[in-house]
């Protein structure tokens, strides 16, 4: 990796964030698999997301950037942050993986310059709405002078209108912890003033019920957000039409919002759906604009690339089926009739619920939800409701599903990607839980999958399960270690449907083992 301005360390002094850690996540609205599917919808041909460069500006630990590196590993990834201690303690985080696609550099971004070389995706989440003036500049120059001719830019920020009540909660913190500088006091102080305020306003009024809003918000935010994202004095917020114009400035353009679910306008009333659905092509980002007007909206996820590139906004019925479609479906009641016509209810991880009459459609969520958490094609799923309906077909079947996942992939129910994911359900003979995965379990129950999202493992004893899954041991040698450690039964909790304790099933240890394997499989760790 040849990048000339690695050893260019910041001349400033310590960070916030050298003091307080900041934690580091996965996003999955980040992932170039994402971003390469966002840009294929609308006209783009993204770099291949197998063999491509990633910068990431305020990588911070790489907690985002590692997995990525793990995953695709004849990609190149790129992490930069001013935290010095940040940036050592991700770099022992990959010596441990023994990664050698990937850098994390203790790097000012004024300091990122063409020397860095061009990069297909450039990710920057939650940096822009907190630095100075000039580095959001230079943060621009980087999207256009870093970024590949059919490359993606990320960016998120805080955003208005929402913002305008966060920043009068904020001011509200930052003045009464003015004089405060250890963290636990500051941000202790910070939901003390709040809840004083929220139960001194008037119960009725529009004040009072956003000083509540307010205070329920940084009342389940961690401290160390709270600490960086809120009591941060130079934190600004802006409009997307804001951002959008800068990017213009620089030669770029707007090219959507991350999450393509926002485009759905099912749920707004008849008269919005009509006036948005009037904006012309030219004027994407200002429908965009309108409908955070409409929602409220607080913070942005807004992609950019070279305003030299042909975009086209109009989705076809038919997109769905250029991509790998999953979902991780649940029928309500697993007794449910599939080849006729009668009701039958699924959820989703979220907790949403779909019903659903039409046998194919039936077939086929249940195809998505059994084969969650790997992807099928359009032609696999098609394929696979017709082969669980007994092969039946009709005339009509490739419409009617074609039809149906538009809607759900529009609404967000169903996720598509571009490239398939690398990962299995089945446990084999010799069952492999990620690296990765296992190495974030030794110091936590969050771990993250290889669809980029964190799963929260149950216990202690899924933890140290996980440990067992290197490659080398047999299903046996599995059961045996666990039987030792555990003894020949164990006990699982479990929970009614009302989220109460019930009964607790007492089950051999291999019994255990499978059912954990199963687990596991479903969380989406286990490695090909």
């Amino acid at each position: 990796m040849n990048i000339q301005t690695e050893h260019r360390h910041p001349s400033t002094g310590p960070t916030p964030y050298d003091e307080v850690y900041y934690p580091g996540h996965v996003y999955g609205l980040t992932h170039p698999n994402h971003l390469a599917t966002i840009a294929a919808v609308y006209g783009m041909e993204p770099a291949p997301v197998e063999r491509c460069r990633v910068l990431e500006l305020g990588c911070g630990v790489g907690g985002n950037l590692l997995p990525m590196a793990f995953q695709y590993p004849n990609s190149t990834f790129v992490g930069v942050d001013l935290s010095r201690v940040t940036i050592e303690r991700g770099q022992q985080n990959l010596a441990t993986l023994g990664l050698s696609n990937i850098k994390l550099l203790h790097c000012d971004i004024m300091n990122v310059d063409a020397s860095f070389g061009q990069f297909d995706y450039i990710i920057a989440h939650g940096v822009y709405s907190w630095v100075p003036p000039a580095v959001r500049e230079k943060m621009m120059m980087i999207f256009k002078q870093n970024l590949a001719p059919r490359g993606v830019c990320y960016v998120s920020y805080n955003a208005h209108p929402f913002s305008h009540l966060r920043d009068m909660a904020r001011d509200m913190m930052r003045y009464h912890t003015r004089r405060l500088t250890d963290m636990k006091e500051k941000v202790g102080q910070a939901r003390a003033i709040l809840k004083f305020l929220s139960d001194g306003s008037k119960p009725n009024s529009v004040h009072g019920a956003v000083m509540r809003d307010q205070y329920n918000r940084v009342l389940k935010s961690p401290d160390e957000l709270l600490f960086h994202d809120d009591l941060d004095d130079g934190a600004e917020a802006f409009l997307l039409h804001e951002v959008a114009e800068d990017a213009s400035r620089h030669g770029l353009q707007y090219l959507g919002d991350a999450d393509f679910s926002r485009r759905y306008l099912g749920g707004y009333s008849e008269e919005v759906r009509a006036t948005l659905q009037r904006f012309p092509e030219s004027e994407f980002m200002a429908r965009d604009q309108y409908q955070d007007f409409i929602d409220g909206n607080g913070f942005r996820r807004t992609l950019l690339c070279h305003d030299s590139i042909s975009l086209s906004r109009q989705i076809d019925l038919d997109f769905v089926t250029r991509f790998h479609l999953l979902s991780p479906t649940n029928p309500i009641h697993s007794d449910s009739c599939v080849t006729d016509d009668s009701a039958m209810e699924f959820e989703n991880q979220d907790g949403s619920r779909v019903t659903v009459t039409n046998p194919l459609l039936k077939a086929a969520y249940l195809c998505l939800g059994r084969a969650w958490p790997r992807a099928l094609s359009f032609d696999e799923l098609l394929d696979a409701a017709r082969a669980l309906l007994g092969d039946q077909q009709a005339a009509d079947d490739q419409k009617v599903l074609t039809e149906a996942m538009f809607i759900l992939a529009c609404s967000g129910e169903v996720s598509f990607l571009l490239s398939r994911p690398f990962l299995v359900k089945e446990a084999t003979e010799h069952p492999q839980a990620s690296l990765l995965a296992r190495r974030q379990a030794q110091t936590g129950p969050l771990v993250t999958n290889l669809l980029h999202q964190t799963v929260q493992l149950e216990d202690d004893r899924t933890r140290d399960f996980l440990q067992l899954l290197d490659g080398a041991r047999t299903i046996d040698q599995i059961t045996a270690e666990m039987t030792e450690k555990f003894g020949p039964t164990i006990r699982i909790d479990q929970k009614d449907g009302a989220g109460q304790p019930a009964e607790p099933l007492l089950l051999s240890t291999r019994e255990s083992v499978q059912r954990s394997l199963a687990m596991v499989g479903k969380l989406g760790l286990l490695v090909a």
